[in-house]
């Protein structure tokens, strides 16, 4: 059979990946196991996707290659609004649990890239394989796996790139499927409630929607602002040697953007700024898991689903057993385990679209919702980036 390469546009992909996504929603609203188990609607949607893809170009002659700049210019969009959510007078609210948890996910990424290396060797790999498949791939994300894999693959290690990218998307499949019911299991065993209003009576407060270009535009300039000056800090640092993720200066140049305001008494509209965060969120998600390539990681599929299964295995047990502990063993400490499990193992995203589908089922945690995007914009990266490097100079 004669494989008929079409490629999808950027435009027909966003298209696609809107469809998909209301798929996700109609599903989770519908089937009660979804809800059970507290799937995000951008993975079940997304996996939906993926198995659509899969069968395209597996059983038919056509193969489905989308063009994922958009996909990827998402991935920033997302990392700026956690960085003008980041701000520095909310470190006093966060307190002692923000403290803890920062404390415990430093441990954390020394664990798993410990864990991806000695589960590496045990299967065959170069150990540098065990470190694309710890914090590069599944706390670093895509941004971080395309970053180091290109880099490795440049120097020499053949597949690295499509090794990075395939454990980032399984690792996103796995944080969407199992941090919510660590997290539900928690709250039932524990009989955790939330001490904060429920949803019906935070909806019947008035809210300011953002239905014009003035209620928006404030926060489209301040997005505009951080890609465009974070970029330009991006190619400063290539050009002086220094390999970072393009989000990471983004993200960092928002957290000053923010806190300038701040300090200048000057808001911003949160509602129009939370909206570009789900929209940039959810898309993103839809998107990798319909661009997973089955296929292209076959090769390595048995070490990498080895990999994959301890590093979830310990994140799992690592979230139950220290972080849930560490963050006050409360309702609030519960929600934050589904971030944390989701972040360790999809990166971000994948926490923040955790938390939302808990809090929207069992109740509001906003501190929850403060320590994981302060921890993602505030410290995580910055502390992956020294983790890595640091396991890079130990291996041979």
């Amino acid at each position: 059979m004669i494989e008929t390469v079409v490629d999808i546009d950027c435009l027909t992909f966003l298209l696609i990946s809107i469809f998909i996504l209301g798929i996700g929603i109609l599903l989770t609203r519908t089937l009660p196991l979804l809800r059970t188990l507290n799937i995000p609607a951008a993975v079940s949607g997304g996996l939906i996707g993926c198995g659509l893809v899969a069968y395209v170009n597996l059983c038919t002659p056509w193969h489905l290659r989308f063009d994922l700049s958009l996909r990827d210019n998402l991935l920033l969009i997302f990392f700026s609004t956690i960085g003008l959510a980041a701000r520095f007078k909310q470190l006093k609210e966060g307190g002692k649990t923000l403290a803890a948890v920062i404390g415990v996910m430093i441990a954390f990424l020394f664990l798993q890239n410990a864990v991806g290396i000695g589960v590496a060797c045990l299967v065959g790999c170069p150990p540098i394989f065990g470190l694309l498949g710890g914090t590069i791939a599944f706390v670093g994300g895509h941004g971080t796996a395309i970053t180091w894999g290109t880099l490795l693959e440049a120097q020499g290690w053949t597949g690295a790139l499509e090794f990075s990218l395939a454990a980032a998307t399984l690792g996103l499949i796995v944080g969407g499927v199992f941090a919510g019911p660590i997290s539900q299991h928690l709250i039932r065993r524990f009989e955790l409630e939330s001490l904060s209003p429920p949803p019906d009576v935070v909806a019947e407060s008035p809210v300011t929607m953002p239905t014009s270009l003035e209620g928006m535009f404030g926060i489209v300039m301040l997005i505009a602002t951080s890609l465009s000056v974070g970029l330009g800090i991006h190619l400063f640092t290539l050009d002086w040697g220094i390999v970072l993720p393009r989000f990471l200066p983004i993200m960092l140049v928002a957290i000053l953007l923010i806190n300038l305001l701040d300090w200048g008494n000057i808001s911003i509209n949160d509602t129009a700024l939370s909206f570009w965060n789900d929209v940039s969120l959810q898309l993103f998600l839809v998107m990798s898991l319909m661009n997973l390539q089955i296929l292209s990681w076959m090769q390595t599929a048995g070490p990498l689903l080895i990999i994959l299964g301890v590093q979830t295995l310990c994140a799992g047990l690592f979230a139950y057993f220290v972080v849930f502990w560490a963050a006050g063993h409360d309702y609030d400490a519960s929600v934050i385990c589904a971030g944390f499990t989701g972040m360790v193992l999809g990166a971000m995203p994948v926490g923040m679209a955790n938390m939302t589908t808990i809090t929207q089922r069992y109740g509001p945690s906003p501190k929850a919702l403060l320590v994981i995007p302060l921890l993602g914009a505030c410290c995580m990266d910055i502390a992956n980036a020294v983790v890595i490097q640091f396991f890079l100079m130990l291996s041979p």
